[in-house]
Parts: structure tokens; sequence; C-alpha cells
């Protein structure tokens, strides 16, 4: 997979970092995660917007909530995470972040966790009011890199990521070990599929 792509965008929750007990909550009151609802409504996330306006949210309210629970659980990156972007890096990949995270949530644990140097490009769905599956975000990042389709590969570990890479007619790489069993990311036969994030650099891997 590294040799066949360029451009790496990678999800947060649960696929670099581990995820929240915020975040496994408020993904059981979303129905666009759900893959049946996803298939049934799959025109609604082909309505393509690439051009979306990038603007900075804050919820003061929610900024403080936040602030005193992460201090109390903080994040984590998972294991093999940071030597994947180091190699990434080393090599030459352009790498870029999408996530559903609020922006204010995703940039606090990345200062945290000392990770945003490793990216070269940071999109919350906030930020443009477009969340996965709807691909905008991603689709934002290959046209600011100026990628070929072909070299592009979004790393998830859900299957809306996958077929969120889908819908922006990229790559989709699979990772177990995060928000979602194994059995649920090999349903929606992504390109990659890997058994962890570490498992991309140790050869654990079931690919295409």
């Amino acid at each position: 997979m590294i040799e066949d792509n360029d451009l790496f965008i990678f999800d947060w929750d649960g696929t670099l970092s581990t995820s929240s007990l915020i975040v496994a909550v408020s993904r059981l009151f979303t129905k666009r995660y759900d893959v049946d609802y996803i298939r049934r409504n799959e025109k609604i996330y082909r309505a393509i917007v690439r051009n979306a306006e990038i603007r900075e949210t804050k919820s003061r309210f929610l900024a403080s909530v936040y602030d005193v629970y992460v201090r109390f659980f903080p994040p984590k990156m998972r294991d093999g995470a940071i030597d994947l972007l180091k190699y990434l890096r080393k090599n030459g990949k352009k790498i870029a972040l999408f996530s559903d995270s609020k922006s204010y949530r995703l940039t606090t644990e990345l200062r945290m966790l000392r990770a945003f140097d490793y990216f070269d490009f940071v999109l919350s769905a906030s930020s443009i009011g477009r969340y996965k599956p709807d691909p905008t975000g991603i689709l934002a990042i290959v046209d600011r890199y100026k990628v070929k389709s072909s070299r592009c590969v979004y790393l998830g570990d859900t299957a809306s990521d996958t077929l969120a890479a889908r819908f922006a007619g990229i790559n989709a790489c699979a990772v177990g070990g995060g928000l979602e069993p194994y059995d649920k990311l090999v349903s929606v036969k992504p390109d990659y599929i890997y058994t962890s994030i570490s498992g991309i650099l140790s050869g654990k891997v079931r690919s295409r």
C-alpha cells in the first residue's frame, strides 16, 4: 500500500488515536455511521461539494467541558501510529488528517500528543460543515495537493470511512482494532485491510 500511494489521509479517532468515551457514545445516535443507512441513501453522499469553505468553529461551552474531561481521560496514540507517520514522512509521502472530530477537540489532542508536525494538513469536518461519509473533506485535501486519485488513500477504522473514500474516488484502507469490529470492515470491501495500525509496517495485512 505504501508504494502504491503518494497522499495518505488519516482518520483520527480509533485510527491513529484511541477512541474516547465521548466518541463511542455519540456514534450510537448517529445514523450516518450505519452501513445499511448509507447504502439506502448513497445518492446524498454523491452530491459532492468540492470547494468547501473552511472556517474555524468553537463552542466555548463544549470547549470548557472537554478541557475538564481531557484532564481525567487524556488521549493516547495507538501503538505503531507514530512509527507509521515517521516512516511515511521519511519516504516523502504527503500526510493529511480528516476527522469528524470537532475542530477544538482535534487540535487540542494533536497538540497534547505532539503529533501536529507529522501532518502537512489537518481538517475537521466541523470546519466545512460536511461529515463522513460525505467525501467533501477528502476531496478538498486531494484537490489541495493535486495528486491523482489513484495515488491517494484514506485510512480509517470504520465502514463509513471506507465508504467515504469510495465516494471520493480514492483508495480505502480499513484498520482493525478501532471503533468497529473487523468483520464489519471486511463487509464493505476496502482496497486494503490491516489488523491494526501497527500491522501496516509489521506486515499483518490482508490486502485487496
